[in-house]
């Protein structure tokens, strides 16, 4: 449960994008206080770049104990802001294959009408990064997430970009901008 926080934790900061709160699932705050409790968060805090798309806002904050970097598009699609976030959190033990594996598996438990997509692999500015896409709904608003994970000296950097449902292709390129940017300190 430790390590698929920070996962599940990165999809779920588009609350920030969203208009309300569903009561289903444990909610953002739920699982960042309970991040936040775990040894290893936020290790990479402070330790990695990325710059925002052309016209979106970012800011590096802290929620419930949580290091947080977010980045927002500038107008609502279906009421909802396509977002970009970024957290940390040490491995531990555990291998970038395990650590992304235990997250993919656990997924459909923490988030309403979860459903798993497609993963992959890819380099992000010569590092080696994990992928996966999913779907689920969140405040009545139905969304699609590309998440990536980025293991570097034992820490996970998840990167999280989250559109309405149907519509990750229309912001793919901001996306792409964004996480092509990411580099490790």
């Amino acid at each position: 449960m430790k390590y698929l926080s920070f996962l599940l934790l990165a999809g779920l900061l588009t609350m920030t994008a969203c208009q309300s709160n569903d009561k289903k699932k444990p909610s953002a705050e739920e699982l960042m206080e309970k991040a936040s409790k775990n040894p290893g968060a936020n290790a990479g805090a402070s330790k990695f770049d990325i710059t925002a798309p052309a016209g979106w806002e970012k800011r590096d904050t802290t929620m419930n104990g949580i290091q947080i970097t977010y980045m927002i598009s500038p107008s609502a699609d279906n009421n909802f802001r396509p977002n970009i976030n970024v957290v940390s959190q040490s491995m531990g033990d555990k291998t970038p294959d395990s650590y992304f594996d235990l997250n993919l598996s656990h997924m459909g438990q923490y988030l309403q009408n979860y459903s798993a997509g497609k993963n992959g692999e890819k380099q992000i500015n010569g590092l080696p990064a994990k992928w996966m896409t999913y779907s689920h709904t969140m405040s009545g608003n139905d969304i699609d997430v590309l998440a990536y994970i980025v293991p570097k000296d034992g820490i996970a950097y998840i990167i999280s970009c989250s559109a309405p449902k149907g519509t990750l292709n229309k912001y793919q390129a901001s996306f792409d901008e964004s996480v092509g940017s990411f580099r490790v300190q």
